[in-house]
């Protein structure tokens, strides 16, 4: 159930906007608050902060899966005083639980994203590039072993 005085549709302009989003007023509309934690979120990620102290820990992925609805966010975490919280299309729910219990409370948004996207990811490695990487060894190595194979100088 999501608590009393939490703004929804607020929250989710907001994430639709930049991915980030404050229930705190001035905090909503601080740019320089809020671009360190925009530059740290992967694309379709967003995160909300919201000042409410959840009478349930469930409350707080309540609160992520309302946001995930209304904004389409492939991943949404939600940091409340008490908890994280978090529900992503992408990464496991026991993934998610395992990672949103070891974030203390009170930690700066920055370092939680950072703890976060280490503990769902802990390679922590570009796949894309790498696939790409492979892709271009494997058909380099196809001309040649061509070029080789018909006499035509390498």
């Amino acid at each position: 159930m999501v608590p009393e005085g939490i703004d929804v549709a607020d929250l989710s302009a907001q994430l639709s906007e930049d991915g980030v989003a404050f229930s705190n007023p001035e905090l909503a509309h601080d740019a320089d608050v809020q671009a360190p934690i925009e530059a740290a979120l992967q694309d379709s990620h967003g995160i909300a902060v919201v000042d409410v102290y959840p009478q349930r820990l469930a409350d707080a992925r309540d609160i992520a899966q309302e946001l995930q609805d209304a904004t389409g966010l492939d991943t949404v975490i939600v940091q409340t005083v008490r908890n994280v919280s978090a529900v992503s299309d992408t990464y496991p729910r026991a993934t998610l639980e395992s990672v949103q219990g070891d974030i203390p409370q009170g930690m700066n948004q920055v370092a939680l994203l950072d703890q976060f996207y280490t503990g769902v990811d802990p390679f922590g490695l570009p796949w894309p590039l790498i696939v790409a990487a492979i892709c271009i060894l494997i058909a380099g190595c196809g001309i040649l072993a061509f070029k080789t194979a018909t006499g035509s100088k390498v």
